[in-house]
């Protein structure tokens, strides 16, 4: 889809939003949503959790509880920004967490007659929403759930705003797979909404992404080149996200879904100029090193770029 904007917002533009999506093992368990108006909006993605309610219900429609935790928290998200009630304060993750879980029980008791008959309904939540009515500065909120994350990148490269709701907390390179993720939005226990809140006074990208997209990739500054290296090669947005998807789709192995919004440009071809020389530098300091082949020296080079790397990754 092509969802190319050009928004005044005093000395702000919102430039574009754009998503990729993919579905793997017939699961279709990701969702996203976005939103803007002329003063603000979110992007955001939603993994539902197959790992731990993979058989589909029928009184789900034959959906499995992830599939329908994703929709569900996508659309519960959507109508909290339409109805005005993302304030930009510590109260926005408290009222998600409250509208979530008021409408999940809502919706177990219409289908559920039984109430020994578990319904989880469990998913990731990764949510940025802006505020660029501003006349000198973008404001950025971060809400996430699990382990779906949230992305600054500017000229200074890709920043993890979120941090991974997971039992074993280990740098993001090398992902492990199936981490044991806590904290997931569900029906039958407690869960919050963690925030962050950042801001800006120059152009930059927004970007979440479930773990089926970041994952496909060994480490972090292989995930930005790919944004920057398609964002490099693409003339259009829609070719850019045509482009992405493409790439991502080569290694992902599970369902995957990123959206990316971009801010204070004039136009595509100055978004694409303000980050050609940040991706020859990714290319140049970190992906043309690459080892080769996994070994034990592999494994070492790698982990030397990465202690250099995630100085700006951690901002």
């Amino acid at each position: 889809m092509d969802n190319y904007n050009d928004v005044k917002t005093g000395l702000r533009q919102l430039n574009l939003v754009m998503s990729v999506n993919g579905i793997r093992n017939n699961r279709d368990e990701d969702s996203f949503s976005y939103c803007f108006d002329d003063k603000g909006g979110f992007i955001a993605v939603f993994d539902g959790y197959g790992e731990s309610s993979s058989a589909p219900y029928e009184r789900l429609g034959n959906k499995t509880g992830g599939y329908v935790a994703s929709r569900l928290a996508a659309t519960i998200t959507h109508q909290m920004f339409r109805n005005g009630n993302f304030t930009f304060s510590e109260m926005d993750s408290i009222k998600l967490s409250s509208d979530l879980k008021k409408y999940i029980e809502k919706l177990k008791k219409s289908v559920n007659t039984d109430p020994d008959n578990r319904i989880l309904l469990p998913t990731t939540a990764s949510i940025i929403a802006c505020d660029y009515s501003r006349q000198d500065e973008i404001f950025l909120e971060y809400m996430w759930a699990g382990n779906s994350r949230g992305y600054f990148l500017d000229r200074s490269g890709l920043c993890q705003i979120s941090e991974d709701d997971v039992v074993e907390k280990t740098e993001p390179i090398f992902p492990k797979k199936n981490p044991r993720v806590i904290n997931l939005i569900n029906g039958e226990t407690e869960f919050k909404i963690n925030s962050r809140m950042i801001k800006t006074y120059y152009p930059a990208l927004i970007v979440t992404a479930t773990d089926g997209a970041f994952n496909c990739f060994a480490t972090p500054m292989e995930f930005e080149y790919a944004l920057l290296y398609t964002l490099n090669r693409a003339k259009t947005v829609t070719q850019w996200e045509s482009l992405l998807d493409r790439l991502v789709g080569e290694f992902a192995t599970d369902d995957y879904s990123i959206m990316v919004a971009a801010f204070g440009f004039d136009d595509f071809k100055d978004l694409k100029h303000y980050y050609f020389e940040r991706s020859k530098f990714v290319f140049n300091e970190y992906i043309s090193h690459l080892p080769k082949e996994s070994n034990e020296q592999s494994v070492g080079v790698i982990r030397e770029m990465w202690e250099k790397y995630k100085e700006e990754y951690y901002r």
